[in-house]
């Protein structure tokens, strides 16, 4: 029986980082990991990691893109949120273009990929609706620029404006598993058969948010931005449909799922690059032993 190798990667702004440095350990202890995987799905910051893997580039290559530095560029200037993004994307996409050719198109990458949206307005009868671009064959969004690709993942509202009339993909799948098994199971795509695929599923750290505080004379004002957690209806959002991802995955897929999330000891937002050193030293002293032992029963 063939296997059908994916790997995931979750949204989470600058927790990418603990993503890509997880990868680098795998990489290191499993050479081949990378080039056996059939697909690479990811959605917002993971965009980034699938899209670069896909491209050609290493992990080590993709740590660089979370360095405080390059960070603390794209998250400035910052303005009033009230009235207009916190942020603009130009910055974003300069550190994009530095990583990715302007002109290079999904349809010109290496590994399989699927990237997860959100469109504002259907390009058929105009309804709003998920978005998912790869480069199958025959895919009406193979010949989309990967730059443009990752900005419309990443357009997270609040932080960024919309990008293309896109928004974060990580509004209806901040973790691209439920959508990398589907379109691996269509004719369209990888028409595999369920029993053929296995997925590693890599996150940006499990952050236990809570809400202390009373609710339940809260308006639209306090869960949109009510401070603790920043953005409480967009960190819910995010979070939830994360969680009810990692579920019905490994309902469909059994002990061929694996979910890597290391659990992160205090609130991180999604722009808090000041705390990218604590996020590589969790993610370098994490033990990887159950992973490792996971990838060599299914991935060779």
């Amino acid at each position: 029986m063939k296997k059908y190798r994916i790997m995931t990667f979750d949204g989470g702004g600058i927790r990418g980082a603990l993503s890509a440095t997880l990868l680098k350990k795998l990489d290191e202890r499993c050479p081949k990991l990378i080039e056996n995987t059939d697909l690479f799905a990811g959605t917002s910051t993971g965009s980034f990691i699938a899209l670069g893997l896909a491209y050609g580039l290493s992990p080590k290559e993709l740590i660089s893109l979370y360095s405080v530095r390059n960070c603390r560029f794209i998250f400035n200037p910052k303005y009033p949120e009230l009235f207009r993004p916190k942020y603009n994307n130009k910055n974003l996409k300069k550190v994009l273009s530095k990583v990715f050719p302007q002109n290079l198109k999904l349809k010109d990458l290496k590994h399989k990929v699927l990237i997860s949206s959100f469109r504002l307005i259907g390009e058929k009868d105009g309804s709003w609706g998920p978005k998912f671009y790869s480069n199958y064959e025959g895919s009406d969004t193979s010949n989309a620029y990967v730059i443009d690709v990752a900005m419309c993942s990443s357009a997270a509202p609040i932080y960024f404006p919309s990008y293309k009339k896109h928004i974060d993909g990580g509004v209806i799948a901040n973790n691209p598993s439920l959508a990398a098994i589907s379109i691996a199971r269509d004719t369209k795509g990888g028409n595999q058969k369920l029993d053929n695929i296995c997925l590693l599923s890599i996150g940006t750290g499990f952050n236990s948010e809570k809400i202390k505080t009373d609710t339940s004379k809260w308006g639209a004002f306090e869960w949109t931005l009510y401070l603790e957690p920043s953005y409480p209806l967009l960190s819910i959002l995010l979070d939830g449909n994360m969680e009810t991802d990692t579920y019905y995955s490994y309902q469909l897929l059994g002990n061929r799922y694996f979910r890597l999330n290391p659990k992160i000891t205090h609130s991180i937002s999604l722009d808090d690059y000041n705390k990218i050193p604590y996020l590589i030293y969790l993610s370098e002293k994490f033990n990887l032993n159950n992973t490792i032992n996971w990838i060599e029963n299914n991935w060779f």
